[in-house]
């Protein structure tokens, strides 16, 4: 076993014996505080691994990295074979050297070594989200539903009898049957049987006329977590599993979760099943701990964000048709805006919803109902919204007509409040009601978008309300916040791309909600360059994932979570990659700049 971490990329990417192999041909070094460990113009002949003590990288009198134990320094070096950059010693340290000719080598030999060294920006973004999921051979983002396995269907035809089809059933110890009635094909479940007992069905009756034709599917080779997803927003039990289009399986729920037994505390069950408020905030707390545990084994946030949007979204309805009168909530429609309507609201930051209402309900006489809603949402662990975006603020519970009219008020007279709140609504999805008044209100906003560059521009121009804190030389710009260096993620870096998407999305007509989509629509209709959307999903990826990351830490330590990190307590890969991210932000930014003319506003 090695004597020294070998956990942080790139060496994790290693076998043992390659390891061992590198360990024996390195040194120990020491070096005392001051001390100079590398300057400008030297030749590099060794990768530095701090084993103990601070190294700090200048560029000038500018510090543009620290290095902890566990960090390495410096890959770009080592290829360039020599570097602009001090690193001088801040605390007496002990360094491991490794040879550059040997890590040079093994970038020959072991591509996957190779590509932390080499990697395009797209790429090695990615790589952060990646290494959690090589702690284990299989995680929830990467098995297939062949690798959990599928029960052989029992292949009934449509003339049969109802008896004959339950004998066929006990005999075969299933609790569903695959139904053939000429080219179509349809399934028949225990619960179906409990249905035609209940109505009084004869026995004798062809099994066709009772079973359900309008099969869902999923492909062999598809991802188990697609087929978790499709059964917690559709709230099935089973799957038909299809390979070249034929059917050759059934995939139950509980061959999902016995498979990822860790993963998942049947939280979409328990929503059907709640009967009391109560029930809701058990369960709400069980996806925070579903979040911790998937995080853990590598799902990356954008997968995770699509999960919890499908758990909240029948959270949220089955709270509101607990408290709203029947009348009521077939007579709205409860929609949640911003990252949860986006699916990007992972851990609980704050409520972001509305209700629309139908022409001729005062909004008045469901204030009650919406009080409840918002505090309900909160014992569940939702934070109110600091703007106060809620339903049980007057302003975000509106009939038809009155959402149209507050439409029009921001499209004629826009000002910055109007102008983030379309932002927050171009984000909304319908969760529970008639979801035709978001369609409704949705048409009416394409209607009244007209080709008038200055209104884009004045939208977009809130990409600028924050600095990116990235400064020259690549440096991270932190400000000390109750003693700590910190930046905001979502300020300095998540936001300006969101709402930049978001920007393009609504000039050129794209439907998309979340920033993915969004990024790819755009790309796809040719109003993004490929790589640079590529580059901004990456880089979405990391900051999300940084922040999930320090957002879990604070839940743990009992604190809310936050935006705010301490780039010293990344490590240098999540360092450089933060870099790496911000400079996507930057370029972004700088062609929306070009792009809306925002530097003559």
């Amino acid at each position: 076993m090695s004597r020294f971490d070998f956990s942080q990329p790139p060496f994790d990417t290693l076998g043992p014996a390659e390891r061992d192999a590198l360990e024996a041909r390195a040194d120990i070094v020491y070096f005392p505080d001051d001390a100079l460990v590398i300057g400008p113009g030297q030749a590099i002949d060794a990768l530095y691994m701090v084993i103990k003590g601070k190294v700090c990288e200048l560029a000038g009198d500018e510090v543009v990295s620290r290095y902890h134990p566990r960090d390495s320094f410096d890959t770009r070096a080592l290829i360039a074979g020599q570097t602009p950059h001090r690193f001088v010693v801040e605390e007496e340290a002990l360094l491991l050297a490794l040879p550059r000719a040997e890590l040079l080598a093994l970038t020959e030999s072991h591509p996957r070594f190779g590509a932390y060294f080499y990697a395009s920006v797209s790429q090695k973004l990615g790589m952060l989200a990646q290494r959690a999921g090589t702690r284990e051979l299989q995680t929830l983002l990467t098995a297939t539903v062949r690798d959990a396995g599928c029960r052989q269907p029992v292949f009934v035809d449509a003339a049969d009898s109802i008896r004959d089809v339950a004998a066929a059933m006990k005999a075969q110890r299933s609790k569903s049957v695959l139904v053939r009635d000429g080219e179509r094909l349809g399934i028949f479940t225990t619960t179906d049987f409990r249905d035609v007992i209940l109505d009084g069905v004869d026995s004798a009756e062809p099994i066709g006329r009772h079973c359900g034709y309008q099969l869902l599917t999923i492909d062999i080779d598809d991802f188990l977590f697609n087929a978790l997803l499709l059964m917690t927003q559709r709230n099935l039990r089973r799957l038909v599993v299809t390979e070249h289009g034929r059917p050759v399986g059934i995939l139950a729920q509980v061959d999902v979760l016995s498979y990822f037994s860790n993963h998942s505390h049947l939280i979409a069950q328990r929503l059907e099943r709640a009967s009391s408020l109560d029930e809701l905030a058990d369960i709400a707390s069980q996806i925070d701990r579903l979040i911790g545990i998937l995080s853990g084994h590598g799902v990356r946030p954008l997968q995770l964000g699509r999960l919890v949007q499908a758990l909240n979204a029948r959270l949220f309805a089955r709270a509101w048709r607990m408290i709203a009168p029947a009348e009521l909530a077939d007579n709205s429609c409860l929609i949640v805006l911003g990252s949860e309507g986006r699916g990007e609201q992972i851990l609980k930051t704050d409520q972001d919803n509305a209700l629309l209402l139908r022409d001729g309900v005062p909004p008045e006489s469901v204030a009650e109902y919406c009080d409840a809603f918002s505090a309900a949402l909160a014992r569940f662990g939702y934070p109110p919204c600091p703007g106060g975006v809620m339903v049980s603020h007057p302003e975000w519970r509106l009939t038809r007509a009155a959402m149209r009219d507050r439409i029009h008020g921001w499209l004629a007279q826009p000002s910055g409040e109007g102008m983030m709140q379309l932002a927050i609504f171009c984000d909304a999805e319908a969760v529970c009601g008639d979801a035709s008044l978001l369609a409704d209100c949705r048409g009416y906003l394409r209607e009244r978008l007209q080709d008038d560059a200055g209104f884009y521009a004045r939208f977009a121009r809130a990409i600028d309300q924050f600095d990116t804190p990235l400064g020259p030389f690549a440096r991270l710009r932190t400000r000390e916040r109750d003693g700590r260096d910190t930046l905001d993620l979502k300020k300095g870096g998540i936001f300006p791309l969101v709402h930049g998407l978001r920007a393009l999305a609504l000039e050129y007509g794209i439907d998309e909600t979340g920033s993915h989509a969004r990024a790819q629509a755009l790309a796809a209709a040719g109003r993004l360059e490929s790589s640079l959307a590529n580059d901004i999903v990456e880089a979405l990826g990391v900051l999300s994932q940084l922040r999930l990351d320090q957002g879990l830490r604070r839940i743990e330590a009992a604190q809310p979570a936050d935006n705010l990190i301490e780039p010293e307590r990344l490590s240098s890969l999540e360092r450089d990659l933060l870099k790496e991210a911000l400079a996507v932000v930057k370029r972004f930014k700088a062609q929306l700049r070009h792009h809306y003319r925002l530097g003559s506003l």
